[in-house]
């Protein structure tokens, strides 16, 4: 009885740990560009259960005295959570600043307090500086036209900027429009063109707040591909998916609970009126 009491509260757990991860999602419905977590669960080795003192059975077998009833499980563990890539649907919203990348490895670079940082949310506006910014205030990094060829990489395994970025920043009187190929026009003329990069394994970005991530380790190489100019990239989930899951999620707890329940019943049963009856 008391191993069904673990079992049941291993599941509780990663059932918590999925909730967290879903309503961390569902309260990103709208934040674009947003990647949605995930989890890996594994189970936990499975026990083999033998009959004891079974010496006497018919007919005789005396090369197996502890005859095999079957396996249990002993419960389940998060192994390994992630962040899904995959790429959102992409939304017009006429907005010729907003942009969308095709490339579902590409990232743009952002300049925040913390640092250089990469996102795939393509909001942006101008602030009061004329600076190209998203919606976190971050500055937009870009390289100055005409831009020299360069295969080396953008950040080094170091970490370190091999090249020099720089913020798009235009005058009030400016008019703005960035093609397909991610030059920034002012006036009809490309001035800048905006960074982006890539990262040979997924796993060396990891995500920090909302729609940003943060390299990790390895080198960032220059992306390549499309800009869609007025789209934007909604989060890469669906809200009825996410609630469904929900619902089991809900449901799984639920279960657990009542079977943590009916264990804590039995054993009350076994200290107070068995174990009573026979003093």
């Amino acid at each position: 009885m008391i191993r069904g009491l673990y079992t049941s509260s291993s599941s509780m757990l990663c059932e918590n740990i999925r909730m967290d991860m879903i309503g961390n999602n569902l309260a990103n419905v709208d934040t674009p560009g947003f990647k949605r977590d995930q989890g890996i669960f594994k189970e936990l080795p499975t026990m083999m259960l033998r009959k004891v003192n079974d010496g006497q059975i018919y007919p005789p077998r005396p090369m197996v005295k502890y005859p095999k009833i079957g396996k249990v499980g002993t419960g389940v563990i998060l192994d390994e959570s992630f962040t899904d890539f995959s790429v959102g649907k992409f939304e017009y919203t006429d907005n010729k600043l907003d942009c969308a990348l095709e490339n579902p490895k590409a990232f743009f670079l952002v300049q925040t307090q913390n640092g250089i940082r990469f996102s795939r949310d393509g909001v942006f506006n101008l602030n009061q500086d004329g600076c190209l910014t998203n919606m976190n205030g971050d500055y937009v990094m870009a390289e100055a036209e005409p831009v020299e060829a360069s295969s080396g990489p953008l950040i080094d395994g170091n970490g370190k900027q091999t090249q020099e970025f720089v913020r798009v920043q235009v005058s009030d009187r400016d008019q703005v429009l960035i093609d397909t190929e991610g030059r920034v026009m002012v006036n009809g003329v490309p001035r800048f063109r905006l960074l982006r990069g890539q990262a040979a394994d997924r796993k060396a970005f990891r995500k920090e707040g909302s729609n940003a991530f943060v390299r990790s380790y390895g080198e960032v190489q220059r992306s390549e591909g499309k800009v869609k100019q007025g789209y934007v990239e909604k989060p890469n989930f669906s809200l009825v998916e996410e609630m469904v899951k929900m619902i089991e999620v809900s449901r799984a707890y639920e279960a657990n609970s009542k079977v943590i329940q009916s264990h804590d019943s039995l054993l009350d049963k076994a200290v107070n009126s068995v174990g009573a009856s026979r003093r």
